[in-house]
């Protein structure tokens, strides 16, 4: 039974909140149950943020998810994202459990990295993306947008080189999808967008209809569909440019209720390019590792007097050696990683299921007291989000 946590820089900073006053003054104005039950009206939670916090429990804390501000917060997000610039993240704010699956076939022309989130294909190579979706009724009709986009300069058009532009020839029917770098084989997709598009449904990308008539009991209760897409050019094309690829998930009205993302490198050698990155990655973790280890040695032997410093330093030696021996022989299921976005991966095995949902409340309730404190902040409300969803599938787990 593995889990993944997905912080970002923004959460990490929850510890050092000043809490002692907010909860001192919540222990004689909260009782169990931050909503008031006799009306619809939440509390305000803008005065005592803190002291509404502390009446959360693992009793109450999935009613707050449904009916309280944070909710509402969330299910804000939903509408007029399509005309904003893209983001490189992943969220579940619409509660489908939108997710993606690639499996590499053998002998194929492209190779992902789980490590890096990245995807190496040579041009004009065909790969499956598996997307599944739970059925949430009223049943919508559901599209999936795709499309490419600059990580360093989201508002950058991604266009089409005049080199391979030119060797396709100008029809009637194919004039927006020559325009783009992205091709879906799905025979009912539609190419969206123009060459000064900055906005989700402005820039170019491929729009695909969800069938939603498939049976998802094999699944879990998830919907699955397979999509095909290729690429028409190379990242070489685009200054060498790193890319990302962007999947929405959106109903009728353009509102996106999941993304997901992952990195692209079209080349011309996938598997050599994804071997040299990911041992570039490992080796930058690396020399950061040794550099906070040096810079602790450091900082220890200029506060330690100079009598106790030779002993210091022989302990920190002998702990070293040892934390380093004990990462060789991390268990096949355990990992920690960072994201090359920056931000972190933990998945760890947990001997009990108590112990998960601890530490899952845990992260809960710290990114809602975020949530309360940044309002403004969409990240905080996607990952408080994804949290909620995250218990309830642990919950399920037998």
């Amino acid at each position: 039974m593995s889990w993944h946590k997905v912080s970002e820089d923004a959460v990490n900073g929850l510890h050092a909140a000043n809490a002692d006053s907010s909860v001192g003054s919540a222990a004689s104005t909260v009782e169990d149950g931050a909503i008031n039950e006799e009306s619809d009206e939440p509390t305000d939670l803008t005065t005592e943020p803190m002291a509404f916090l502390q009446g959360l429990n693992s009793g109450n804390l999935m009613q707050f998810s449904q009916q309280s501000v944070l909710r509402e917060m969330i299910l804000q997000d939903l509408q007029c994202q399509s005309n904003s610039l893209p983001k490189l993240e992943s969220h579940n704010v619409g509660g489908y459990n939108f997710s993606m699956d690639l499996k590499e076939p053998p002998k194929s022309h492209w190779v992902y990295s789980d490590l890096l989130n990245k995807l190496y294909i040579r041009m004009e190579k065909t790969f499956n993306v598996d997307v599944q979706f739970k059925s949430i009724m009223p049943i919508q009709p559901l599209n999936l947008r795709v499309f490419l986009c600059f990580n360093k300069d989201v508002s950058g058009a991604v266009l089409r080189c005049q080199n391979h532009l030119s060797t396709e020839p100008v029809t009637h029917h194919n004039f927006k999808m020559r325009e783009s770098l992205l091709r879906c084989e799905n025979p009912r997709t539609t190419y969206c967008g123009s060459a000064q598009g900055k906005g989700i449904s402005e820039r170019y990308s491929v729009l695909v209809p969800l069938n939603l008539s498939r049976s998802g009991s094999r699944n879990g209760g998830l919907i699955r569909q397979t999509l095909a897409f290729k690429f028409v050019c190379q990242n070489s094309c685009l200054g060498r440019k790193e890319t990302s690829l962007i999947f929405c998930l959106e109903n009728s009205s353009g509102d996106i209720l999941a993304q997901n993302f992952i990195g692209v490198k079209i080349c011309t050698c996938p598997k050599r390019d994804c071997t040299q990155e990911v041992r570039h990655f490992r080796g930058e973790n690396e020399k950061k590792r040794k550099s906070l280890a040096t810079s602790d040695n450091e900082d220890d032997n200029d506060v330690m007097p100079a009598k106790i410093r030779r002993r210091t330093v022989s302990c920190k030696q002998e702990t070293e050696s040892n934390d380093g021996h004990d990462a060789d022989y991390l268990p096949n299921d355990w990992e920690v990683s960072r994201t090359f976005d920056g931000q972190y991966r933990l998945a760890i095995t947990c001997p009990k299921k108590e112990w998960l949902l601890q530490n899952i409340e845990g992260m809960i309730k710290e990114s809602a007291a975020e949530v309360l404190r940044s309002p403004t902040k969409p990240n905080l409300r996607h990952y408080a989000n994804n949290l909620l969803n995250l218990k309830k599938r642990a919950l399920d787990l037998l």
